[in-house]
């Protein structure tokens, strides 16, 4: 009854921010976060993007409380106006398993002073009421993404397409988008098990060789193009029923995706096993 009545409060405070909110400016790109740049006027144009975040989010695990609360944490903290965040799931090819893109949506970005001095003082009052409520509705619609997207893992999938669902989003998201600076957050164990490659033999985690691995993503065309973004993770090594991995299991395994990313025309900038300690890059 209380989840109800949370989901009914919820849905009410969505409506009454959206109405607030001018339609959106380019009808063309999807944006979850409606503009404020209709309350203008026609007076200025919205801004595109200075930044772009997308998660990436790996529903073949379950995560703990704590990890959940940090995956929340790091994006929030990440998030500014004038940004762009993505939010994408993957999994096994399995029914109800594909590849999504969850939450597609743009910040807007404040007008510079010499646009506020000449803007109308009724529309730039209006204007920057609405700049706050779109911040407090974006936390509120990013929130609700990733705790769906991390709430809808399960260990029960066979198989976890980590390179293919990589390959996927670098051929459809990552060259579709206009904005250059790029950046990446992948929330998983890392461990690839699909038909080409796994990082698993005899029943535990094989110990892996970087550069032969690499040879065999490269035969099999699985590298991508990420477009020169800042890749960090969270979640590596998340071992489950596996068990404990050595140290040297963990280097490799970094090793491994340093050198994929490198190849892919991105950078691995944050490693988290599993936590992330540093800022999103």
């Amino acid at each position: 009854m209380i989840t109800a009545v949370k989901r009914s409060l919820v849905a009410a405070a969505s409506a009454a921010l959206l109405s607030t909110f001018a339609p959106m400016v380019n009808a063309d790109m999807r944006n979850d976060f409606p503009t404020c740049y209709g309350l203008l006027g026609g007076e200025h144009d919205p801004k595109p993007a200075s930044r772009e975040l997308t998660v990436i989010i790996d529903q073949t695990l379950e995560y703990d409380l704590n990890l959940k609360r940090h995956v929340h944490e790091k994006v929030l903290d990440f998030l500014d106006y004038g940004d762009r965040i993505n939010v994408l799931t993957f999994s096994a090819y399995a029914e109800g398993r594909y590849d999504k893109l969850t939450l597609s949506g743009q910040l807007d970005q404040p007008l510079s002073e010499d646009a506020r001095f000449d803007t109308n003082k009724v529309k730039l009052r209006k204007f920057e009421a609405c700049m706050a409520k779109q911040r407090n509705f974006a936390v509120m619609k990013v929130n609700e993404a990733l705790k769906s997207a991390l709430e809808g893992g399960t260990t029960e999938l066979p198989k976890t397409e980590i390179l293919g669902a990589l390959g996927n989003f670098s051929m459809s998201w990552f060259s579709m988008s206009p904005v250059e600076d790029k950046s990446v957050l992948i929330v998983s164990d890392m461990m690839e098990n699909s038909e080409q490659i796994s990082f698993y033999s005899n029943g535990g985690v094989k110990n892996l060789e970087p550069q032969s691995a690499l040879m065999l993503v490269k035969d099999h065309g699985m590298l991508a193009d990420f477009k020169g973004a800042s890749v960090s993770v969270i979640g590596a090594g998340l071992s489950g029923k596996y068990g404990y991995l050595s140290a040297g299991t963990m280097r490799n395994l970094r090793d491994f995706w340093d050198g994929y990313f490198a190849k892919s025309n991105a950078e691995l900038a944050g490693w988290g096993q599993p936590q992330l300690f540093t800022p999103i890059q």
